[in-house]
């Protein structure tokens, strides 16, 4: 099984990782979507709870390891996606200067940092 240490680190960076999520998708909500607060915040929790559903089918599936992996992939490929063709070309067009292109950098980094670091120490664990 895997050390106390390496689930704590990954609780943490997936806790980061969330609540940025979240805090970007109620923005999201409100500022391009223009919804209220109330109904920002119910489709997201909404959203969430989807998420979770989600995750109770995985675990009660009994993957393999390789289902698991394409599993993995495709949800990243499906994020990626939306990432290139969604929110980029939203951003490109807002920034006026590159002190806009460095937030921009910075803020995706710091979302992703947390991720990568987690990864420095992976390991694949034993049942």
């Amino acid at each position: 099984l895997c050390s106390k240490s390496m689930a704590y680190a990954i609780v943490a960076a997936t806790v980061y990782h969330e609540i940025a999520q979240e805090v970007a998708d109620f923005f999201l909500l409100i500022g391009h979507g223009g919804l209220r607060v109330i109904p920002a915040l119910c489709l997201n929790f909404v959203s969430g709870l989807s998420v979770l559903l989600g995750g109770i089918i995985v675990l009660s599936a009994n993957l393999t390891a390789e289902s698991t992996g394409v599993l993995l992939a495709m949800s990243a490929g499906v994020y990626l996606h939306i990432a290139a063709s969604e929110c980029v070309p939203r951003i490109d067009p807002a920034l006026e200067t590159w002190k806009d292109a460095l937030l921009m950098i910075f803020t995706f980094a710091l979302g992703a940092v947390p991720i990568g670091l987690v990864l420095l120490n992976h390991e694949h664990c034993e049942g």
